[in-house]
C-alpha cells in the first residue's frame, strides 16, 4: 500500500509542476503580446506615421482633410492594429467617422529604421 500511494503522490506532485510551468509559459506569452501591441500602437501614433497617413489619403483624394476634399477627416481604428504576417503592421483608418468607409494602411520599416507606408 505505501508503494501505491508513493507513486500517487509522485504522479500528482509531477502533474503540478507541469500544469504550473505551462500557466507561467502562457502568462508570460500574454504578457509578450500586450506589450507588442502596445509599441505598434505607439509606432501607429507617432507623428511620422501620421504624416505617411495623410499623405496615403491625399493620394486618394488631393484635396483631402481640407473642406474642398472628399476626406475630411480620419480616425486611426486601434482595434484593428496587428502585426503582418509579411512584417510590419496593419490596421485600418476609418474616414469621415463613418465605420463603412475605410482604408487599409500597413507600415513597415526600411532599413534606415523609418517608416515606409505601403
Amino acid at each position: 500500500m505505501g508503494d501505491k500511494k508513493r507513486c500517487l503522490l509522485i504522479g500528482l506532485a509531477i502533474l503540478i509542476t507541469v500544469l504550473l510551468i505551462g500557466s507561467k509559459v502562457y502568462m508570460d506569452k500574454q504578457q509578450e503580446a500586450k506589450v507588442r501591441q502596445e509599441e505598434m500602437i505607439e509606432v501607429v501614433k507617432s507623428e511620422e506615421a501620421k504624416k505617411m497617413f495623410e499623405e496615403g489619403l491625399k493620394n486618394l483624394d488631393s484635396k483631402a482633410l481640407t473642406s474642398e476634399g472628399v476626406i475630411q477627416n480620419y480616425k486611426i481604428d486601434y482595434g484593428s492594429i496587428e502585426q503582418n504576417p509579411m512584417g510590419g503592421i496593419k490596421g485600418k483608418i476609418v474616414v469621415n467617422k463613418n465605420d463603412k468607409l475605410v482604408v487599409l494602411l500597413t507600415l513597415i520599416k526600411k532599413m534606415k529604421k523609418t517608416l515606409m507606408d505601403l
